[in-house]
C-alpha cells in the first residue's frame, strides 16, 4: 500500500508524465499541473507530445495555458503551431501564453497572430505586444489600429512617443472615443513621457472633444494622480473639468 502521505507529496517528474498516459481526465489534469509546478525545461517535453495526443477541446484548452505559466522558451515551437490550430480559443490561449515566455522568437508570432482570422485572437495578440514591451512593434500597432483592431489602440499608449500620439490624436473624431480613450490613458500615465507631451494630449482630446466623455476620462485621470503632482498637463485638465458642461456634448 501507498504511504499514508502520498496524497500530499509532491509528484516527480517522471510521475507526472506518467499521469498524462492515463485515460482519466482528472489524472490528467493532475499531471499536467504537478509539471507546471515542477516548472524545468524537462517538464515541457511531455506536455508538448500530450497536445500532440489529440485531446478534447477543455483539456487542450488547459494545456496550452499551462505551457504558458511555465514561461519557458522550449514550448515556442509548439505554441507557433497551434497558432494555426481550427479552434480560435486555442489560438488566443497560444498568443497569451507567447507573451509570458521572455524570447525574442515570442514577439514576430504574436505579431502573427493581428492577421488571425478572428477578432478576439487578433485583439490579444495586440494586447500582448503591450505587455511584452514590444516597441519594435509600433509601426505594425499602428496599421493595426487604423485597420479595426482597435485594442491596439491601449498598447500604441503604452509604447508610442509622441509622434505616435499625434497620430493617435488624429482619429478623434474619426473613431469612438471608447476606443481611443485606452490608448491616451497609457501615454498620460506613463512617467517617460514629458509634461510637454501630456499637455498637448490634454489640449488635443480638449479643443477636438469637448464632451462629457472626455470629461469623466479626464476626472477619472486626476483623481488619481498623486497630491504632490503640480504638472502643467493636471493644471489644464483641472481646467478643462471645470469649463466643459455636463449637459451638451454627448459621449461618441
Amino acid at each position: 500500500p501507498a504511504p499514508a502521505n502520498a496524497a500530499a507529496r509532491p509528484l516527480t517528474l517522471r510521475e507526472a508524465t506518467q499521469r498524462l498516459q492515463s485515460a482519466d481526465p482528472d489524472e490528467i489534469t493532475e499531471g499536467v499541473d504537478a509539471l507546471t509546478r515542477i516548472g524545468t525545461a524537462e517538464a515541457v517535453a511531455p506536455m508538448v507530445t500530450l497536445v500532440r495526443s489529440g485531446l478534447a477541446d477543455e483539456l487542450l484548452d488547459l494545456v496550452v495555458t499551462k505551457l504558458g505559466i511555465l514561461g519557458r522558451p522550449e514550448a515556442i515551437e509548439e505554441l507557433g503551431s497551434l497558432l494555426r490550430h481550427r479552434r480560435p480559443a486555442v489560438r488566443l490561449r497560444a498568443v497569451t501564453s507567447l507573451s509570458q515566455i521572455r524570447d525574442d522568437r515570442s514577439r514576430p508570432l504574436i505579431e502573427s497572430g493581428l492577421r488571425d482570422s478572428n477578432a478576439g485572437v487578433r485583439a490579444e495578440a495586440a494586447r500582448a505586444l503591450g505587455r511584452i514591451n514590444a516597441r519594435a512593434s509600433l509601426a505594425l500597432l499602428q496599421r493595426a489600429f487604423e485597420r479595426n483592431i482597435p485594442e491596439a489602440a491601449e498598447s500604441i499608449g503604452a509604447l508610442g512617443d509622441a509622434a505616435a500620439a499625434d497620430r493617435l490624436l488624429e482619429s478623434v473624431g474619426r473613431a469612438p472615443l471608447s476606443l481611443l480613450l485606452p490608448g491616451f490613458r497609457r501615454f498620460l500615465d506613463r512617467r517617460d513621457l514629458t509634461d510637454p507631451v501630456k499637455l498637448r494630449i490634454v489640449e488635443q482630446l480638449v479643443s477636438r472633444s469637448p464632451t462629457t466623455q472626455v470629461k469623466a476620462f479626464l476626472q477619472e485621470w486626476v483623481r488619481e494622480l498623486p497630491l504632490a503632482d503640480r504638472s502643467r498637463a493636471r493644471a489644464r485638465a483641472e481646467l478643462a473639468i471645470r469649463q466643459i458642461n455636463d449637459a451638451p456634448g454627448a459621449p461618441r
